[in-house]
């Protein structure tokens, strides 16, 4: 049998065709191919999520399109890697209340702070 849509052989009992993933068992040929996705739902590629993780990391600006792009339905995922990387700020964010309370808490907030310090007289 062959696809409706590129015309690559495909094996009878196919559900998707193996070159273009046009899908085999609709009654009346061609259904939805790759391109046919909504842009709503349009998958970002990998070198897009790098690039969303430096726009995210820039003072001020980052945080500008991280709170628009957390509300935007415009493209679905890239509001969720948005959400998620709001969950990642948290958690650090948590991490850092924590190290700093145990530092209080065992009175060696002076070394901590000195440690920082150190570290950013190096840079």
């Amino acid at each position: 049998m062959k696809c409706p849509c590129c015309g690559a052989e495909v094996q009878n009992g196919t559900a998707f065709c193996p070159s273009c993933g046009t899908n085999m068992n609709i009654s009346g040929g061609v259904s939805q191919t790759r391109t046919a996705i909504p842009a709503q739902y349009k998958p970002i590629s990998p070198w897009g999520y790098i690039g969303y993780s430096l726009l995210y990391s820039i003072p001020f600006i980052g945080l500008i399109f991280l709170i628009v792009f957390s509300f935007s339905g415009k493209n679905i995922n890239r509001r969720n890697y948005a959400r998620s990387f709001w969950c990642a700020l948290l958690i650090v964010l948590i991490f850092f209340i924590i190290i700093f309370a145990i530092a209080y808490a065992t009175g060696s907030m002076d070394e901590l702070i000195g440690i920082f310090r150190d570290y950013y007289a190096s840079i």
